[in-house]
């Protein structure tokens, strides 16, 4: 297993944000993600193409009555970039913790 990298992906606080709020769940409703992101639909389609492009997040539509609805998922491969990210912010930590000069 490699070491866990930074991901420049997620340099833009707002898709962490999204893919961490994917993480805890098996798919969700745009409109969720929207509100929990506290986005507007443009700057939150915006970086799910970002996502989506990098193989991140999987997007479908499916149709709800007379409407179609907007559902999004992070991928496997998203869920091991986030994971990897989330290692190497923790490992930065770690280190300039246990790096500190006592006293």
């Amino acid at each position: 297993m490699s070491e866990p990298a930074l991901d420049d992906t997620f340099s833009s606080a707002v898709r962490l944000r999204i893919c961490a709020y994917l993480s805890g769940c098996e798919e969700a409703d745009f409109k969720a993600v929207q509100e929990f992101c506290d986005l507007t639909q443009p700057n939150l389609s915006k970086n799910l193409t970002v996502l989506a492009e990098r193989g991140y997040v999987d997007i479908r539509k499916v149709a709800s009555g007379r409407y179609t609805k907007t559902r999004l998922r992070l991928t496997a491969t998203g869920q091991g970039a986030l994971q990897s990210h989330v290692a190497a912010l923790q490992d930065i930590v770690t280190t300039a913790r246990t790096r500190q000069p006592a006293g």
